[in-house]
C-alpha cells in the first residue's frame, strides 16, 4: 500500500494528517511550516502530500483528531500492562502506540509511568512510516479506538 493511501485512510477515519521527514520525526516544515498545528483531515491535501512526496513519514495530530495516545517504549522500561485493550495499535520501532479517544475537554499528563508517554498536545508517527532506526511503523491492531478508560 502506498503512503498515499495510507495517509488518506487516516483522514477519512477524521484524523488530522501531517507530512513528516523521511526517517524521521520531526515534521515536514516545507509543507506544514507551523508544525503538527498544519495537520488537517481534508482529503485532497492529504493525498497530494503524500503522492507529490512518497517518501515522507506520516503524522497523526492527536487532539485534533479526538485521540489520546500510550506511547509505550521499552527501552526506557515501559510496559502495556493495564493499558492494553482492544484498541488500534502500532508497533513502533522499540514499542507500542496505543490509541483510544480522548475526553472532550480533559487535560492529559505528559507522562503516565516509567517509559509510557502521552501524546496528546502534539503528534505521533503513524503506521506506514520508518522509524529513525530504521524499523517500520506498523499498524497491528485495526480496531477502533477504545476509549481512554486506562487512564481514570
Amino acid at each position: 500500500m502506498s503512503t498515499a493511501s495510507v495517509a488518506v485512510a487516516y483522514a477519512e477515519r477524521g484524523w488530522h494528517v501531517l507530512p513528516v521527514f523521511a526517517c524521521d520525526k520531526r515534521p515536514f516544515f516545507p509543507l506544514v511550516p507551523n508544525g503538527y498545528k498544519g495537520a488537517t483531515n481534508d482529503i485532497a491535501t492529504v493525498e497530494k502530500w503524500f503522492t507529490d512526496n512518497p517518501h515522507l513519514n506520516i503524522g497523526i495530530a492527536c487532539a485534533p483528531s479526538g485521540l489520546v495516545v500510550m506511547d509505550v517504549d521499552f527501552r526506557n522500561g515501559g510496559d502495556v500492562g493495564s493499558l492494553y485493550q482492544e484498541t488500534f495499535t502500532v508497533a513502533t520501532g522499540d514499542g507500542l502506540h496505543l490509541y483510544y479517544t480522548a475526553e472532550v475537554g480533559a487535560r492529559y499528563p505528559g507522562k503516565l509511568r516509567e517509559g509510557v508517554d502521552i501524546k496528546y498536545n502534539g503528534y505521533v508517527v503513524a503506521g506506514g512510516s520508518t522509524h529513525p532506526n530504521g524499523k517500520s511503523y506498523e499498524v497491528i491492531n485495526e480496531h477502533e479506538p477504545a476509549k481512554h478508560g486506562a487512564l481514570a
